[in-house]
């Protein structure tokens, strides 16, 4: 009976994967803020719609705020990723995340 010789990969080489893996799920987390906070503009530019009482309805206040709260989750992972990227940007000699302001689209 033979055995097939462990696997393993280079610290320098699993270093760069972290680094890699955490650039892509900050992409989609970036993409998954950006897709909620369409979702509140458009929410919030909704048209009056009259209600059964005779009020006018502007704003989903509970889909307002259960937005609001993901948002809450998304921007502290975010913050979180960009910790940890640049932790093994430094172990791995690769370009850090810098955090920009940008202007309101």
């Amino acid at each position: 009976m033979r055995i097939a010789p462990k696997m393993t990969t280079p610290p320098d080489q699993d270093i760069y994967y972290q680094y890699s893996d955490g650039r892509d799920l900050l992409s989609a987390t970036l993409i998954e803020r950006r897709e909620l906070l369409e979702e509140l503009e458009k929410l919030a530019e909704a048209p009056q719609e009259p209600r059964t009482d005779g009020s006018l309805t502007r704003f989903d206040i509970t889909r307002g705020q259960t937005i609001l709260y993901e948002l809450s989750f998304v921007t502290e992972r975010i913050d979180s990723l960009i910790v940890l990227i640049n932790g093994y940007a430094e172990k791995c000699g690769q370009p850090s995340v810098e955090i920009r302001e940008t202007e309101a689209i």
